[in-house]
C-alpha cells in the first residue's frame, strides 16, 4: 500500500485586510497547492509571509495548528494558482504527519504511468545538474543558457530548478533543450528537448533567493540519446532497488 501523503482539511489566514478561508483542501507537511489567488494578486503577494490556521476534523488524531508560512506560485497551461509552504516546527510536523498517517490518503488521481525518481547523490550515475538552453524567440535575441538542479526524473520527464534570475523569462509552453550532466562511470551527456508544462515559483527560506522550478515533459530525442537515457535509467533503477529497505 502506498503511504498517505495528504489529509483533507481547512485553512484560513488574513493578509492585507482580506480574510481567506479554503475548505476541503489536500494538506501535506509541505503545505497546500492549487488555491485561487483572488482577491490577492500573484504580482503583489507572491512570497508574502502569513500566519495560517490549519484544521483537520478527522476521526482519529484531529488537528488544529497555527503556523507561519509563505505564498508560492504555480503556473500551468490552464491557470495561475497560489500555494502555501508551511514553516512547521519539528513538533508541528510530527503532529501533522501523525494526522496524515491515520486519516490521510495517497492521491490516486495523480499516479503517473512512470513514477518519478527523486534525485539521489548517493547513486553514482544519477544526473544532478542539467544545462538548459532556451532558443531565442527572435533571430536577433541571444540564446539563454541556465544550469538547473535536478529534483526528480522519469522516462517521460524531469523536474528541475534554479535560483538564476534569468529563469524569470521562461514561460509555460516554451521548449527547452537540455543536456543531462553525466556522473560517475556513466560517460555520456544526454541531449533531449522538452516542453515546459508547469512552473512553480518559490523563495529559498535561507537565502531569500527567487527559485523557479520547471516541470518538463520530454518531447524530442534522437535514437542515440534515447538509448543512452534508457541505459542510464536502468542503472538508476537497479541502484534504487538495492538501496530500498
Amino acid at each position: 500500500m502506498l503511504p498517505s501523503l495528504f489529509v483533507k482539511g481547512h485553512l484560513t489566514f488574513t493578509l492585507d485586510g482580506h480574510n481567506l478561508e479554503f475548505t476541503h483542501q489536500n494538506i501535506s507537511t509541505f503545505g497546500v497547492a492549487g488555491l485561487k489567488w483572488s482577491p490577492l494578486s500573484p504580482q503583489e503577494h507572491f512570497g508574502a509571509t502569513i500566519q495560517a490556521t490549519i484544521t483537520c476534523p478527522a476521526k482519529e488524531a484531529p488537528l488544529l495548528l497555527k503556523t507561519e508560512g509563505h505564498l508560492i506560485r504555480e503556473i500551468t497551461v490552464q491557470s495561475d494558482y497560489m500555494g502555501i509552504q508551511f514553516h512547521l516546527t519539528d513538533a508541528q510536523r510530527k503532529q501533522l504527519q501523525e494526522c496524515i498517517s491515520k486519516n490521510g490518503f495517497y492521491p490516486t488521481e495523480y499516479i503517473r504511468k512512470h513514477p518519478r525518481i527523486p534525485a539521489n547523490k548517493d547513486i553514482q550515475t544519477f544526473p544532478l545538474r542539467v544545462l538548459g538552453i532556451m532558443k531565442a524567440t527572435q533571430s536577433s535575441d541571444p540564446v539563454t543558457t541556465i544550469v538547473f538542479d535536478v529534483a526528480n526524473l522519469s522516462p517521460n520527464g524531469i523536474l528541475i530548478s534554479t535560483e538564476n534570475q534569468m529563469a524569470k523569462i521562461i514561460r509555460v509552453g516554451d521548449y527547452i533543450q537540455m543536456i543531462l550532466e553525466p556522473r560517475g562511470w556513466f560517460p555520456t551527456p544526454i541531449r533531449v528537448q522538452g516542453l515546459i508544462c508547469r512552473i512553480t515559483d518559490n523563495l529559498d527560506k535561507t537565502s531569500g533567493n527567487f527559485v523557479r522550478s520547471l516541470g518538463v515533459k520530454f518531447s524530442k530525442v534522437d535514437e542515440t540519446n534515447r538509448n543512452a537515457f534508457l541505459d542510464l535509467l536502468r542503472d538508476i533503477l537497479e541502484k534504487v532497488k538495492t538501496t530500498q529497505p
